[in-house]
């Protein structure tokens, strides 16, 4: 596994990671010194000699990649935010990660979206309930057709999607 396939470990408040090796499945914590802050991308050898690269990912909290169809619509006015649940569902992004705070999608197709825009993004997760959530949030990253939401409300004060979260 080169280093464009490294492995994302989250690293808890605590500094410490939990890696596995996929060769043979050991799995094991390790506590990060601050060497690991500066060097976020290291080469790991197992005990089985299987020799792999991991890339921390120092987040306060746990993001969870996902695949969903969601659809999103920009808030012009804060007093007429629609229901996407009621609406006509049309996928137009998809919702790659989400984490308590935020969600990273993609749009399909062209966009307006800004930094700093207000959204409302709704997306069924891919629980066995098929739990429809709908949020609203602040964009804080536009890279080409990939946007960072922060949620105005953290996804624990959703029970269904903080179920969803947990690792």
């Amino acid at each position: 596994m080169g280093k464009e396939h490294a492995q994302k470990v989250f690293v808890k408040e605590d500094r410490s990671a939990t890696i596995r090796c996929d060769a043979c499945g050991l799995v094991k914590t390790v506590r990060l010194q601050d060497i690991a802050a500066l060097v976020p991308l290291v080469q790991i050898r197992c005990a089985c000699t299987s020799v792999f690269f991991v890339r921390f990912e120092y987040r306060k909290f746990y993001r969870k990649a996902t695949n969903l169809e969601g659809t999103y619509r920009v808030l012009y006015d804060e007093r007429d935010i629609p229901d996407l649940s009621q609406t006509r569902k049309t996928t137009n992004c998809r919702v790659e990660n989400i984490s308590m705070h935020g969600a990273g999608f993609s749009v399909l197709g062209r966009h307006r979206i800004e930094k700093n825009a207000r959204l409302i993004l709704g997306f069924t997760l891919d629980n066995p309930n098929r739990t429809w959530i709908e949020k609203l949030g602040v964009v804080q990253l536009v890279e080409g057709t990939y946007i960072g939401l922060q949620f105005d409300e953290p996804a624990s004060t959703d029970k269904a999607l903080g179920f969803y979260l947990r690792p």
